[in-house]
C-alpha cells in the first residue's frame, strides 16, 4: 500500500527586502529553520516596497494575508491591528527583551500589547556638526536650545550659515517640528493628540510653543538662502556641510553613509549631538525621533501556526549570527542591547548608545499617520518653514486633518 505522505505545515512570509543585502539574510535564516523544523515548510516572498503595500492591503481586506508580514509599525499597522488582523506577540516579549533594546518595540507597542518585532535596525534623526569649525570659534555642542542659538549667533556673525537644509521634499522640515514638539509637549502630547485621548489636541500649547521655535530659527535667517526649494535627495543640502560653508545639519544617520559614499575625507571633521532640551518643556531630552527597528514582522491572526512563527521570532530573528551580518554586510546598527559591542564605527556605536539611553523613540510622524494626513502635515510644515503660516494655522491646520480622518 505504499506510505501515506504527511502533508507538511505551511508558513509564508512577505518583506520588502527585494533588493537589498538582508535578502540573503533572511533566504539563509529561513533555510536554517527549515532544515531544524523538517516538519515544516517555510517560504519566503520578497516584494518591492510600493507593491507590496497594495498586494498586504489586499490580502488583508479579503482575509488571507500571509502567515508573517513586514510592516513599519505605526498608523498602517494600527488599522490592520483595529480590524482583527494582527496577533499580539506577548509570548515572547519577556524573551525577545533579554536581547532587545525596550525602545526596540514602540513603534509596533498598543494599547500595552506588542505586535512586532524588528528585523533590521536603528535610524536616529541628530544634529550632524563640523568639529574643525566648532573648535576653529571655541564652540561646543549645546544642551539647551539658548545655547543653540547662541551657537548659531556666533556662526552667522562669523559668515557661516548655521544650519543647512533643503526642505523641498518637506520630510527635512519635519524633524525640527517633531523634535521641538517632543521637547515642549513631551513624548505623549503626539499619541494622545492623534488618538484623541486625555482632550489633548494638535492645538496643545506644546505644538503652538514648536511652531514659534521653528520660525524663530527662520526668522535668525539660520538657514541658508532659498532653503525651501533645495533638494535634499540629490545632496544641495550636504553639500553646503561637506564645503564647510554650513556647520550644523539635523539629519538621520543614513547621512553618514551618504557622507561615505560622497566625501569620505570629511567625515573625519563629523560628530553630531542629540536635539537639545527647550527651556521650561515636558519633553526627556534622551528622546528620539527615528525608529528603533525601521522595518517590523508581524504576525497574522489568520496564521494556524502560531506557535511556530512565534518560535521564528524569537529564535531566529535577531541570533547572534543574524546580528553580526547586519553589522557587518548591511551596515546596520541593530537595536539589541550591548550593540556597541558589535559595532566598529565610532560614530555608529554612539548611535547605538543614544538609542540605549533613550526614553522614548517617535517613529517620523508622515509615517506614523495615515498617508493622506501624512501628505498634509508635510505640506504645513513647509509653509511654517515660509513663514506664510502662523503656528496656530499650523496647530489647525492638523487638527482640522485629524478629524477629516475620523470621519472616513
Amino acid at each position: 500500500g505504499g506510505q501515506i505522505a504527511v502533508a507538511k505545515e505551511k508558513l509564508v512570509m512577505w518583506d520588502v527586502m527585494s533588493a537589498n543585502v538582508v535578502k540573503d539574510l533572511i533566504d539563509s535564516t529561513v533555510q536554517a529553520f527549515n532544515k531544524a523544523n523538517p516538519e515544516v515548510e517555510f517560504v519566503v516572498e520578497h516584494i518591492q516596497n510600493d507593491p507590496y503595500k497594495t498586494k498586504l492591503k489586499v490580502a488583508m481586506g479579503g482575509g488571507t494575508p500571509p502567515d508573517i508580514f513586514h510592516n513599519w509599525g505605526g498608523g498602517p499597522l494600527k488599522e490592520y491591528i483595529d480590524s482583527g488582523m494582527v496577533a499580539p506577540i506577548d509570548a515572547i516579549k519577556a524573551d525577545l527583551l533579554k536581547t532587545y533594546i525596550p525602545a526596540a518595540f514602540d513603534p509596533a507597542t498598543f494599547d500595552g500589547k506588542t505586535y512586532g518585532t524588528p528585523y533590521t535596525g536603528l535610524t536616529g534623526v541628530y544634529f550632524f556638526y563640523r568639529t574643525d569649525i566648532f573648535a576653529k570659534y571655541n564652540l561646543t555642542p549645546p544642551k539647551t536650545w539658548q545655547e543653540f542659538l547662541d551657537v548659531g549667533e556666533t556662526l552667522k556673525k562669523n559668515g557661516i550659515v548655521p544650519i543647512t537644509l533643503g526642505n523641498k521634499t518637506k520630510w527635512p522640515g519635519s524633524f525640527y517640528y517633531m523634535y521641538l514638539a517632543d521637547r515642549a509637549g513631551g513624548a505623549d502630547m503626539f499619541l494622545n493628540a492623534l488618538y484623541r485621548k486625555n482632550t489633548v489636541t494638535f492645538e496643545d500649547p506644546g505644538y503652538i510653543k514648536a511652531g514659534q521655535l521653528v520660525q524663530e530659527l527662520v526668522k535668525r535667517e539660520f538657514f541658508p538662502k532659498g532653503f525651501n526649494g533645495m533638494e535634499e535627495d540629490v545632496g544641495q543640502s550636504r553639500a553646503l556641510i561637506y564645503t564647510g560653508k554650513a556647520a550644523m545639519f539635523l539629519m538621520g544617520n543614513w547621512f553618514i553613509g551618504s557622507a561615505n559614499a560622497e566625501a569620505p575625507d570629511v567625515l573625519k571633521d563629523i560628530d553630531f549631538f542629540t536635539f537639545p532640551a527647550v527651556e521650561g518643556g515636558k519633553g526627556d531630552p534622551t528622546n528620539l525621533i527615528g525608529s528603533p527597528g525601521q522595518n517590523y514582522l508581524s504576525i497574522a491572526s489568520t496564521c494556524k501556526n502560531k506557535d511556530l512563527a512565534l518560535k521564528f521570532l524569537k529564535e531566529y530573528i535577531m541570533s547572534p549570527s543574524y546580528i553580526e551580518f547586519l553589522v557587518d554586510k548591511a551596515g546596520y546598527v541593530p537595536p539589541v542591547k550591548n550593540s556597541a559591542s558589535y559595532v566598529k564605527d565610532p560614530l555608529m556605536k554612539k548611535i547605538a548608545q543614544t538609542f540605549e539611553a533613550a526614553g522614548h523613540v517617535q517613529v517620523y510622524y508622515d509615517q506614523f499617520m495615515s498617508p493622506a494626513m501624512g501628505e498634509k502635515h508635510k505640506d504645513l510644515v513647509q509653509a511654517l518653514f515660509g513663514l506664510t503660516i502662523t503656528p496656530e494655522e499650523m496647530a489647525k491646520g492638523h487638527e482640522k486633518a485629524i478629524l477629516e480622518e475620523l470621519k472616513k
